[in-house]
C-alpha cells in the first residue's frame, strides 16, 4: 500500500491582466508557501488580503497540496 508524504502546500493566486492583441485573456499567477495545518478559510483570507494589495483583479484562489507517494 502507497503512503503519502507531505512536501508542503501553496497558495496560487490568479491575476487578470486584460487581453491579448488576439483578445485572449491574460493571466498571471503569484505562489506562496502556507503554513503547515493552515485551514481553507485561513488560506483563503490571506490569499485574498494579499490580493487585495495588488492592482490587477483577483480571478481565483487555489490551495495546492503537494505529496511524494512511496510503495
Amino acid at each position: 500500500m502507497a503512503t503519502k508524504i507531505s512536501l508542503g502546500d501553496k497558495a496560487r493566486i490568479s491575476f487578470d491582466y486584460g487581453v491579448d492583441a488576439e483578445g485572449k485573456q491574460i493571466v498571471k499567477r503569484k505562489s506562496f508557501k502556507i503554513i503547515a495545518g493552515a485551514t481553507d478559510d485561513q488560506v483563503y483570507t490571506a490569499a485574498n488580503n494579499f490580493a487585495s494589495l495588488c492592482e490587477k483583479s483577483l480571478l481565483e484562489i487555489e490551495k495546492i497540496e503537494n505529496y511524494e507517494l512511496q510503495a
